[in-house]
């Protein structure tokens, strides 16, 4: 049995973070209800998103009273609800935390958005980058003297979006079954989930120990001992010889100078190390230089493509990926449990939904049965 079997999520479709969110909660067991927009407009194609898979699927006009009074039934059953609508816009319709806990004070309401739910910009649009740009964290990304690279949308979308809500709903199903709590409301800011991932680089900057210059400090490429190099083939290898045990594992396997090992915290000397480094890496394919430090201590480890990371030994080997996919549950012992998916059908009748409402809210376009 997995973590979250038993327990119901309603997902008011969203893009990015909230449905990734959502996934997580169905892997780890939970039934999964995703309450489409009629008039979205997808962005991509809707087969290219693992994380929108093995939903239960309906359609409903929110503008309609129907259609919320669909949702409010709905709701008598469900343990979770996130939704990533700007502050305000579930209130105006009637689904704000208030209208939800008059029906279901047990439900656990996560609001997930960029800036958080009060202060001075919180209906200001945003994406990933912006967040991330509020954070301080985008700052210290990319080469000096260019402007900063967002790395994708991993970090302010995912990273703190996707995981701070996965968090939220954990919690929050704990003081409800534990602690009897009611009326559960989480605010999930973006930016903020952010800055705290980057915790150790404000303590860091606080004690002297970071500097403005981007690319010139421990963990952000300045160090000889923590960057990529390319390789003879023009791929990459990822170097991670942080502690010196490691970095003495990576000078002997390069057969370079004993000498170097007590002096690998020798500022003055990394660019010299990096040249040595860059030099003995093109002299090998990525591959080669993967054989020579596989099963040793020297932290290097080849630059995949997201095709080749699929077909690697050890992600085989650990079944990483599920029919094809990135998956959240391997961490369970129980991790290929198959849970019952059921119909919404079912849930209506389990609800004791009136067959005639449901017939009504198809038969006027208010919901849709994907």
């Amino acid at each position: 049995m997995k973590p979250l079997e038993g327990v119901r999520v309603l997902e008011i479709a969203s893009i990015g973070p909230g449905p990734l969110a959502a996934n997580t909660f169905l892997e780890l067991g939970a039934e999964v209800i995703r309450v489409n927009n009629p008039k979205a407009v997808d962005m991509l194609p809707s087969n290219a998103d693992p994380a929108l898979k093995n939903r239960i699927n309906i359609t409903v006009d929110l503008k309609s009273n129907d259609g919320i009074k669909l949702v409010k039934e709905l709701i008598k059953g469900v343990d979770i609800l996130l939704e990533g609508n700007r502050p305000g816009v579930m209130e105006k319709i009637g689904l704000g935390p208030k209208d939800i806990h008059k029906v279901n004070t047990k439900t656990v309401y996560i609001r997930l958005t960029g800036w958080g739910q009060e202060g001075e910009i919180v209906n200001d649009a945003g994406h990933d980058i912006n967040y991330l740009a509020l954070s301080g964290v985008l700052s210290l990304l990319g080469k000096d003297g260019s402007p900063p690279i967002a790395p994708i949308n991993l970090v302010a979308d995912y990273g703190s979006g996707t995981m701070f809500a996965v968090i939220s709903g954990l919690l929050g199903i704990y003081e409800v079954k534990n602690n009897n709590k009611e009326n559960i409301v989480y605010d999930v800011a973006m930016f903020e989930g952010v800055s705290y991932l980057a915790s150790l680089m404000f303590g860091l900057n606080d004690i002297g120990m970071w500097n403005d210059k981007r690319g010139a400090n421990l963990l952000d490429g300045g160090a000889p001992f923590y960057r990529c190099y390319e390789t003879k083939d023009n791929k990459y290898v990822a170097v991670g010889a942080l502690e010196n045990k490691f970095f003495r594992e990576l000078v002997t396997k390069l057969e370079l100078p004993e000498e170097m090992i007590n002096e690998q915290m020798n500022l003055d000397r990394w660019s010299e190390f990096e040249t040595k480094f860059s030099d003995l890496f093109l002299t090998k394919s990525r591959d080669e230089w993967s054989e020579i430090f596989k099963n040793s201590d020297s932290c290097v480890t080849p630059v995949l493509s997201l095709d080749e990371a699929r077909s690697h030994p050890h992600a085989i080997s650990r079944n990483s990926f599920f029919n094809n996919f990135p998956r959240s549950d391997n961490m369970l012992q129980e991790k290929n449990h198959k849970v019952t998916k059921k119909s919404i059908q079912s849930i209506f009748e389990e609800l004791k939904i009136s067959k005639d409402f449901v017939q009504q809210v198809q038969k006027n376009g208010t919901l849709l049965i994907n």
